[in-house]
């Protein structure tokens, strides 16, 4: 009796996988059946999330670790853009050019990137110095502080003899400023990359069994995918450099005392390394999208104020340290129209900011024009 019982437990057991998988199949077809027939847009999300980041279940970030500043982009060839430092750019020479001029900038994903600010800098210098060889060294990396600017400026921009540091360090530190307890080399908030990493120094998504599970449901239901899509947006846990890098921490809704005088810190300190190199220092505030547009979010309410209060304070460090500001808040209305999301703007937006810096250095009589002041651009450059 008892073998028989169970054996019909077992039959039940069996009977209700199958059950299940019936169904989730039935439900998979079906909804694959529905979005082919009736969203393009969708199939294409799903497929580039799919391939992005679930192409293998041990796939490659596009980032790397790296020993003293966090992480940097991953270098993946000659034509991906990205120099053997982990940088946006081509490949540095040390021994600067009789004549050249060297800036280096300093940010995050506001600075990063092909066509950011730096790129459209060094076009616009270029331009208005009569043609004189300028040199932009891209330093800025999506989600560094200034924590990771001050360690990259000294162990690799200032290895480089740069005539001028631009830091648009201003969104990334407002969340470890507003920490209950900041630590003054911001552990508190940032993290090793919790990632695995391979003896070739590069990195690959974690690999426990949930890492493992979610890949291989990833990479063969689509219903799973729009799931995800749905729950976390268009980038998944497993890729998102926030939740690899930082701790979860408290924090308050305004940055404490603490955390004002660490942030500040760290930008004097880029500034001292600067002045004691012979570079000249200039200091940037942060543009934001403040006004309602169709498919784009504006910056909170709260977040906004607090933008504010930080671009603030970037303009009284600038004075009484005596560096260059480049006013980029002011732009914000100016750029409404090439905001992609509340802080980042498409290339055009980028010209104009990089306009506003040369602007800057020349009312300062850093460098001397000899072209006339270009236009704000109608297209995007090429």
């Amino acid at each position: 009796m008892k073998t028989e019982a169970h054996l019909g437990t077992g039959k039940k057991a069996l009977f209700a996988v199958l059950a299940t998988l019936v169904f989730f199949g039935l439900a998979e077809f079906g909804f694959r059946l529905v979005t082919a027939l009736t969203s393009d847009r969708l199939v294409g999300m799903i497929d580039n999330y799919q391939s992005r980041y679930y192409r293998r279940v041990n796939q490659e970030l596009a980032y790397r670790p790296h020993p003293y500043f966090g992480y940097v982009r991953r270098d993946k060839g000659p034509t991906d853009g990205i120099n053997r430092l982990g940088f946006w750019g081509e490949e540095w020479e040390r021994q600067k050019p009789e004549g050249t001029l060297r800036v280096v900038a300093l940010g995050g994903s506001t600075t990063a990137g092909p066509t950011a600010w730096p790129y459209q800098l060094g076009s616009v210098l270029t331009s208005r110095l009569g043609g004189r060889d300028v040199e932009v060294h891209n330093l800025g990396i999506g989600g560094w502080t200034s924590a990771e600017a001050l360690v990259a400026f000294a162990m690799v921009g200032l290895s480089y003899d740069p005539d001028i540091v631009v830091i648009h360090c201003v969104n990334n530190d407002m969340e470890p400023m507003r920490a209950l307890k900041p630590e003054v080399d911001y552990s508190h908030y940032r993290r090793a990359m919790n990632v695995v990493q391979t003896d070739a120094g590069l990195a690959t998504f974690k690999q426990d069994f949930g890492d493992v599970a979610d890949a291989i449901a990833a990479r063969w239901s689509d219903l799973y995918v729009y799931a995800k899509l749905f729950q976390s947006g268009s980038v998944p846990n497993r890729a998102s450099l926030h939740q690899l890098t930082t701790w979860e921490t408290r924090t308050r809704a305004e940055p404490t005392q603490d955390g004002i005088d660490i942030f500040e810190r760290n930008l004097r300190s880029i500034g001292a390394l600067a002045s004691a190199n012979g570079a000249t220092t200039v200091l940037t505030t942060m543009p934001a999208l403040s006004v309602s547009r169709p498919g784009i979010p504006t910056v909170p309410d709260g977040h906004l104020r607090s933008l504010e209060a930080q671009n603030r304070r970037l303009r009284a460090l600038a004075s009484s340290q005596g560096w260059v500001m480049a006013d980029l808040a002011q732009l914000s209305k100016e750029l409404t129209p090439y905001f992609e999301d509340a802080i980042h703007v498409d290339s055009r937006g980028e010209r104009r900011k990089a306009q506003v810096i040369a602007d800057a250095l020349e009312a300062a009589q850093v460098v001397v024009r000899s072209e006339p002041v270009d236009a704000m651009p109608t297209e995007e450059p090429q």
